[in-house]
């Protein structure tokens, strides 16, 4: 969307800024200070503390509801205006119990430093008490004594998260005389406090809400905290330490905050922060900050060298740094071994397909959801693989005029169909991926364009008149008369006989029997009938479909030729990097067993951290039969790189002290020179480790890491021939999904005792009453050839019949190993009695 620019003046400084733009972004972008303590970037203005006042053109405005036009004057600081917000402080310090030297808060509370700034050096105003219990949801614990009712924490669940489950709920609190204090104080000061003696915030959402955090971490006071820090540590006390968290793709930007624990100085993590006005983040990145390595491992770097000269190939997994990709790959080259990862090598595969017939060697950005004024969400549960994609696409609906989103995924999720009533969600049958590409390419109108090859095929696949065609065979009964003199007497014989016909079945009708209707076919065609190109966003169903070269074919040339934006998210956290890095091979068809080494995966010699956590208590967490032959630092204890779905390389920072050796150790043995693993990451990108930023302007302007200008795509590739037809569904039974739980997605936060999400098959709790199951019940799924088994769990936003089982279950990868879906029956289940 276009913007006109124009001038305006700031306490006397000329200022170029967009017309519309709110004044206190502007001032931010500027570093003009104007104090704010309700409003949050990116977020719709509250207007609850009325601080950011100022004068515009002489009249009493509010910065972060005014916009700017051409040639307005503003001043931010009068004496008018200063004595307002010295009132204002005033009210908000109103009975604020004085507990800053044991508050959680003391040392960063913006009550504290605003009070200073505002220089209160008394209390003019007074009222009775009133009593205010504390209340728990989630990971929070709300002391209403110390909430001064800015509603940060009600506008981040609404507006980035779209739960909205926190309210400002109406209080029986002491009244304010009106009457009285009219005269003594100014009016926004008066309104500001007569606004906090009427309501606290409640939680009011009708699904529980865990994990999330976010609404702690907006808090500017110490009215919203977690029992897992509370009164464990002093905020000036604690050193911050800026990483990446590394559980998902989105690659989002975290702060470990240490300090010692004992009196040997022991460093501990306390809590992970997050730069809430630009980088919300979930609840795995905020919480499964307690899972490490042994501080001193026992480690035979001998073994580990013989391992690596006896294997014919590494398992390298996910959860790989770019640096330990780098190694292992010029490891594999220099011994002649194998490098295996499916997933990474099914994604890297997509990509170069993709941008070949995309002819290009980018990829898009998170900008372009921002920029976009209509974005299609295509085979991605986000939910739970990219929960702050989902994040932003929320504050898009909620924040950009006009825009909207369409989501199409089998299962039926009710968050996301909640977000916005611009949100449209098309639940299209769970092997109809096919199809349902199908229709966005009908949408496009592409096919009757151009002659082309491609355009061609499209038109075979899509224009109504064309029809698909598919054999099947009948059983017809017949009736033979009977032969002979007597048979007048005797009755007709009758028989079967099997027919083979052609049906056909015409696009529309395809697309009914994918559960995908005429009226989601027209909310498709008006996206790309509109004036912007709109943005799908796909991911891993589209890449492990065995027609997935066909997907990115056709996504190709519909980029290249302007119908629409494509951004892929990564099926894991690091999946681009390996993508990128490494020479990855197919899996072996055969049973042949060949000696692998497993790096941060399974394998017949295992590197990886032993999973330990920092904190013990009597939580009970995920546990598991790994053990890894050598032990690895976690990935709060390495320094090194991931990339993210943005094609960003991203610092990750040690937090924790490893003593040990690591793969650099490894790789000397083999004539790599590097004394630390970071010594590779020049390699990598040119940069050097010590170079990266990882932080935000003022005005949101991303700086962290580096990106990729252009993805290196190989000289020859495998492309699929132009004649291959997209799969009809075959409309099968199906009943169970492999997904990570809510917060999991590794070992890492499976082992996590901070989490409360848990790892295991996760059902509605209609279906879970249908099978008469409780809450924490084990039970075995089978598929008559493989079993999985774990605890059941309630998805509240879930609202079919199915189950959603995690990748990290043992036996769920084997069951799954073809496609994402699969028809299981009930084996076996075990009463949790620890209710």
């Amino acid at each position: 969307m276009s913007q006109n620019t124009i001038t305006i003046h700031i306490n006397d400084k000329e200022i170029t800024c967009n017309e519309g733009e709110s004044i206190l972004q502007i001032a931010r972008k500027e570093g003009i200070e104007i104090p704010a303590i309700c409003y949050l970037s990116g977020c719709s203005p509250t207007m609850a503390c009325k601080l950011c006042m100022i004068d515009a053109d002489g009249k009493r405005s509010y910065s972060c509801n005014t916009k700017a036009k051409e040639g307005m004057n503003i001043y931010t600081h009068t004496p008018e205006i200063n004595q307002e917000r010295n009132a204002i402080m005033q009210s908000y310090d109103v009975n604020h119990p004085l507990q800053c030297g044991v508050c959680d808060k003391s040392g960063e509370c913006e009550l504290q430093n605003y009070t200073l700034k505002m220089n209160v050096q008394c209390q003019e105003y007074s009222i009775k008490e009133s009593n205010k219990p504390h209340k728990q949801w989630a990971k929070a614990v709300y002391d209403p004594n110390l909430c001064i009712m800015c509603e940060r924490c009600v506008t981040t669940c609404k507006d980035n998260l779209g739960e909205a489950n926190l309210k400002a709920q109406k209080a029986d609190l002491e009244p304010l005389d009106m009457s009285l204090w009219k005269e003594k104080m100014p009016k926004d000061a008066l309104s500001v406090w007569a606004r906090k003696q009427k309501a606290l915030i409640d939680f009011v959402g009708e699904m529980p809400c865990f994990d999330c955090g976010e609404c702690i971490s907006v808090c500017p006071v110490g009215a919203l905290s977690t029992n897992d820090f509370k009164y464990k540590a002093n905020a000036w006390e604690l050193k911050k330490i800026e990483s990446t968290c590394v559980h998902c793709a989105m690659g989002c930007k975290i702060i470990y905050e240490v300090r010692h624990r004992d009196t040997q100085g022991t460093p501990h993590i306390y809590r992970v922060k997050n730069d809430f006005y630009f980088n919300p983040i979930c609840g795995a990145g905020r919480y499964a900050y307690d899972i490490c390595s042994s501080t001193s491992p026992t480690q035979n770097l001998q073994d580990a060298i013989q391992a690596f000269k006896k294997a014919k190939a590494i398992n390298i997994g996910n959860q790989s740094t770019n640096e330990e990709a780098f190694v292992l790959n010029h490891l594999a080259k220099s011994l002649n071994l194998k490098l295996y990862n499916h997933e990474a090598l099914s994604f890297k595969n997509f990509i170069h397909t993709f941008l070949s017939y995309a002819q290009s060697n980018t990829l898009s950005h998170l900008e372009d959801v921002k920029n976009a004024q209509n974005v299609i969400v295509l085979g991605d549960a986000i939910r739970y693989n990219a929960p702050t994609l989902r994040y932003m696409l929320n504050n898009k609906l909620k924040l950009t005029k006009g825009s909207q989103v369409i989501y199409m995924h089998p299962i039926h999720d009710t968050l996301m169909s909640s977000l916005s009533k611009n949100l449209r969600s098309i639940h299209y049958h769970s092997d109809a991926l096919p199809v349902a590409l199908g229709s966005i390419a009908l949408a496009t109108q592409a096919y009757q364009s151009n002659d082309s090859s491609l355009y061609t095929h499209l038109q075979a696949i899509c224009d109504s008149h064309i029809v698909q065609q598919e054999k099947i065979i009948k059983e017809v009964k017949k009736q033979i008369p009977a032969q002979g003199d007597d048979a007048q007497d005797q009755a007709p014989q009758e028989i079967i006989e099997q027919v083979e016909e052609i049906k056909e079945t015409s696009l529309y009708q395809m697309l009914q029997d994918s559960q995908i209707n005429n009226e989601d076919l027209q909310a498709l065609s008006a996206f790309f009938n509109a004036d912007s190109t709109p943005l799908l966003i796909i991911g891993n169903d589209l890449y492990q479909h065995p027609q997935s070269a066909l997907f990115a074919k056709i996504l190709g040339v519909l980029q290249k030729d302007g119908h629409l934006k494509v951004l892929l998210i990564p099926p894991f956290a690091n999946a681009l990097g390996l993508a990128m890095i490494c020479d990855l091979s197919p899996l072996p068809q055969t049973n042949e067993q060949e000696y692998t080494i497993g790096f941060r995966n399974v394998g017949d010699f295992i590197m990886d951290s032993d999973f330990i956590s920092q904190d013990s208590n009597n939580h009970t967490a995920f546990s598991s039969d790994y053990q890894p032959d050598f032990i690895l630092p976690a990935f709060n204890q390495i320094e090194g790189t991931y990339t993210s779905i943005d094609s960003r390389i991203l610092p990750l920072k040690p937090a924790l002290p490893f003593n040990g050796y690591d793969l650099s150790d490894i790789a000397k043995a083999f004539d790599m020179k590097g004394e630390f693993l970071i010594d590779y990451t020049s390699l990598i990108c040119g940069c050097e480790f010590d170079d990266f930023e990882n932080r935000y302007l003022n005005d949101g302007t991303n700086l962290r890491g580096y990106r990729f200008k252009n993805i290196t795509i190989p000289q020859t590739l495998d492309l699929p021939e132009s004649n291959e037809q997209l799969l009809l569904p075959q409309k099968k039974t199906y009943n169970a999904y492999m997904l990570h739980s809510p917060s999991q997605f590794n070992l890492y936060t499976a082992k996590s005792q901070h989490i409360q999400n848990k790892v295991g098959i996760y059902m509605s709790k209609s279906f879970m009453q249908e099978q008469n199951l409780q809450e924490g019940d084990f039970i075995t799924l089978t598929d008559s050839t493989h079993c999985v088994s774990g605890q059941v769990f309630i998805d509240y936003y879930l609202d079919e019949p199915i189950y959603l089982v995690n990748p990290i279950l043992t036996g769920a990868k084997k069951i799954f190993a073809h496609q994402r879906y699969a028809l299981l029956s009930l084996e076996s289940q075990t009463r949790n009695n620890n209710e």
